[in-house]
């Protein structure tokens, strides 16, 4: 069987450092999830940020634009934070360096529990451009937090992160049986 989906050994484990390393990679990407949304626009422009609906709904105040970036900030530290835990005892969660886990976010937040927070119309009625922005700046979003941790993580503990190898032919022997054969080229 393969081992992809095995628990990492101890030894090989380091998890302050991983959740370190995994919250410097967290506020990096934050800044670069802030530069996408400048790029391609995450929302409609007659619509209101997400942060200050959340923030409005439990104060019934309106909330100002700093408080919209410290709840951003602070979720994609915390976010940074859980996957360099995960990683370390998971390396399937690595996969993409990051980016499955930024779509893994996108899915569960934008597309299941904002909508039925309220705090976004529900995901049928947003328009292609929005959900193209969200989908590919979580995944550019995950990708940082990755690359990041990795390089900040190398530089704690002096050795690489756990990982993966997802070699095709390996898995495809590994999970179903078949064995590798040589073909003669004739």
């Amino acid at each position: 069987m393969s081992n992809i989906f095995k628990i990492r050994p101890a030894a090989t484990r380091f998890p302050v450092a991983g959740m370190v390393a995994g919250a410097i990679g967290g506020l990096i990407g934050a800044w670069f999830k802030l530069g996408w949304e400048v790029i391609w626009g995450p929302r409609a422009l007659d619509r209101i940020p997400e942060p200050a609906v959340l923030v409005t709904m439990f104060t019934h105040h309106p909330t100002s634009a700093t408080v919209g970036f410290v709840i951003h900030f602070s979720f994609s530290i915390l976010s940074g934070v859980a996957y360099g835990a995960l990683v370390e005892w998971f390396p399937i969660m690595a996969l993409g360096i990051g980016t499955a886990f930024g779509l893994a976010i996108w899915l569960g937040a934008h597309e299941i529990v904002m909508p039925w927070m309220g705090l976004t119309p529900p995901t049928w009625l947003l328009s292609a451009n929005e959900q193209g922005s969200e989908f590919f700046g979580h995944a550019i979003w995950g990708f940082v937090i990755g690359v990041f941790y990795e390089d900040f993580r190398r530089r704690f503990v002096k050795t690489p992160a756990p990982t993966i190898e997802l070699h095709p032919v390996q898995i495809l022997t590994t999970e179903i049986g078949v064995k590798e054969t040589t073909h003669d080229k004739r």
